[in-house]
């Protein structure tokens, strides 16, 4: 029996539809959020990292950026690096969205300048 004309079309649609979602289909590090994809950049995916160079845990804060938005207020850690991957994004959405405590936010792409754009 030969298909009809309407669900050709529909079929031809779909496939299509599916064809140029895999071709423009998101890194596979998009999927796991904005903050796993910016820890993927900073610290390769390392929350407990500190390396010595003034830049701590998986987002990499400074301790002033940490102390400024409420880092050890929060997490009870004077240190980014001591603090859970959860407690890090909290402090991460103050910088970069929220603001803390009469503070103004950052913004994202002024806090992490290189990697913010990669991970949209």
């Amino acid at each position: 029996m030969p298909v009809r004309p309407v669900v050709r079309q529909s079929l031809l649609l779909v496939v299509l539809l599916i064809t140029s979602l895999t071709a423009f289909a998101l890194p596979a590090h998009a999927s796991t959020g904005r903050w796993d994809c910016l820890a993927h950049y900073e610290s390769t995916q390392r929350w407990h990292l500190n390396t010595g160079n003034g830049h701590y845990g998986g987002l990499q804060f400074t301790r002033s950026t940490w102390r400024y938005y409420g880092g050890p207020n929060y997490s009870g850690n004077a240190y980014p690096h001591k603090a859970t991957r959860a407690e890090q994004i909290v402090v991460a959405k103050r910088v970069a969205f929220r603001g803390w405590g009469g503070r103004a936010p950052q913004g994202g792409s002024s806090a992490w300048p290189n990697t913010w754009p990669r991970c949209r």
